[in-house]
């Protein structure tokens, strides 16, 4: 307990410390990709949506830039000898954006909600593991568990673990009330989003900012104007053609660091003719990664082999199962009765432009082993909504947010998930990776990560293409940004000097 006690402190002094900086309070123009998809993070699987919201709610539990958990809303916790009590301890003063005092009653209502079926929570089987929750007295949250979870801590951490305030509940995709730093403002849905500080967040002298706006700028030239021009002071993702341009001009600089998450081209395993492994396999070995690599994200990422990115301690390199081969390609495509070549249909999700141009190079690469490919480009909500959550596709491209523990990350293949929007089915991987989301052993841990990505890639589940780089580009002015392992976009240190 004392080393996360000394966390508190340091916390606490860095943000009395950058309270101090000469023009902390302003205005921050953001740039992002993408618009969020509603502001309830119980009800959203979309990265666009988290990045903001995290500004808007607390989660318990937070992560660092180098990955480690440290308090969120709770000051402190302690497990029990035998796993299966997680004790939290609130810091005092927490206010939600109402005025009033945050209760660890509100924390409990928030993950009851979570694990409420009506709630259609798209994560709330990283929580099922909670078998009851009481609050013995405002500042204390117990959660009991069903079995041990190695993973449980890093999934408070997570954005859809977000608290919600009961008061909340009814307006949150539009009108979202937290605890967090920032306090919404405004939404003009596809234009543009305001956050506006929150005087009495409970971390001392944070946020730094008075004001926060988030502006959708889909194409990456127009925001690479808009940086240029000061129209905006960040861009959240630069592409990756464009880094080098910024990092020569003065006025701008560029923030980047490997990201915790994966590129893959997905496909539907219960559908003909992807059904059949070998025809998966075939697509496998017909697609030149590091071309994609290269040719459309400007070397800014690294070639994988299945569902895990470098970054992750549980990361195994096995890129060489499936080299470029489109000899060996065409043999499977004949062993499995396409030796006329099939056709076959991805799904595109607008406004990614990486994603649409990895279809497109995956679609030139495919047609060279005789799959004619008919590319469908579709506006996001549509994508998840057809894709992720109806499952109607063949293939499509897409990224995974990374995650903290390798559990949520890989247990999306079981087959009973609700994130296996691949349909994959195997029982042999349905009992490992129940096993392995029940040990707390570090070597059992890292033996049975190691087999289920061997067993993804054996079966040629997905095309796994890349773990990419993450740039951030903005006026050479802003001051405080970090990347983390999850995706958001933390704000409350962020500042500009004038």
């Amino acid at each position: 307990m004392g080393r996360l006690v000394r966390v508190v402190i340091v916390s606490l002094a860095v943000a009395l410390l950058l309270s101090g900086v000469g023009c902390a309070k302003g205005r921050l123009v953001v740039g992002v990709p993408a618009d969020v998809d509603g502001l309830d993070p119980h009800r959203t699987v979309a990265a666009a949506t988290f990045q903001v919201v995290c500004n808007i709610y607390d989660t318990l539990v937070e992560v660092t830039p180098d990955g480690r958990l440290v308090p969120g809303l709770a000051a402190s916790w302690e497990l029990s000898p035998d796993g299966l009590q997680y004790t939290f301890t609130l810091h005092r003063g927490i206010k939600v954006h109402t005025g009033r005092e945050l209760r660890g009653a509100d924390v409990a209502a928030s993950f009851r909600r979570i694990l409420d079926p009506d709630t259609n929570h798209p994560r709330a089987a990283d929580y099922r593991v909670i078998d009851s929750i009481e609050t013995p007295d405002a500042e204390t949250v117990i959660f009991h568990l069903k079995e041990k979870s190695p993973a449980f801590l890093s999934n408070l951490a997570m954005g859809w673990a977000a608290v919600v305030p009961p008061e909340a509940v009814g307006e949150a995709k539009f009108r979202p009330i937290g605890t967090g730093p920032f306090m919404f403002a405004d939404w003009v849905p596809d234009s543009h989003l305001i956050l506006r500080r929150f005087a009495d967040y409970f971390r001392p002298g944070e946020p730094l900012l008075e004001e926060v706006v988030f502006r959708v700028i889909p194409e990456p030239s127009v925001g690479i104007i808009n940086l240029k021009t000061g129209a905006v002071d960040v861009l959240s993702w630069l592409a990756p053609q464009d880094v080098v341009g910024v990092k020569a001009d003065p006025r701008t600089k560029v923030v980047e660091s490997p990201m915790n998450g994966i590129y893959l081209l997905a496909m539907n395993n219960a559908r003909p003719p992807l059904n059949d492994r070998r025809v998966r396999q075939a697509i496998n070995l017909a697609i030149d990664k590091q071309a994609i690599v290269d040719g459309v994200h400007w070397g800014q990422g690294r070639v994988i082999g299945s569902h895990m990115p470098p970054v992750s301690p549980f990361y195994v390199d096995l890129t060489a199962m499936y080299p470029y081969d489109p000899e060996k390609a065409r043999q499977l495509l004949t062993e499995a009765g396409y030796e006329q070549g099939l056709e076959l249909s991805i799904t595109l999700p607008q406004p990614y432009d990486f994603h649409i141009r990895n279809g497109e190079i995956i679609a030139q690469q495919l047609e060279k082993v005789g799959i004619r490919v008919r590319l469908e480009v579709m506006e996001w909500g549509n994508w998840l909504d057809r894709v992720y959550f109806g499952q109607d596709y063949q293939a499509a491209t897409i990224g995974h947010t990374g995650r903290l523990d390798p559990d949520p990350f890989l247990n999306r293949y079981a087959s009973d998930s609700r994130e296996n929007y691949m349909n994959y089915q195997n029982p042999d991987y349905d009992e490992l990776v129940e096993l392995g989301g029940a040990t707390l052993d570090m070597d059992e841990r890292l033996r049975i990560y190691r087999r289920l990505q061997e067993i993804l890639a054996e079966d040629a589940v997905a095309v796994y293409l890349m773990s990419p780089n993450l740039a951030v580009g903005m006026k050479a002015n802003v001051s405080g940004w970090q990347i983390y392992p999850i995706d958001i976009l933390n704000l409350r240190r962020v500042y500009k000097e004038e």
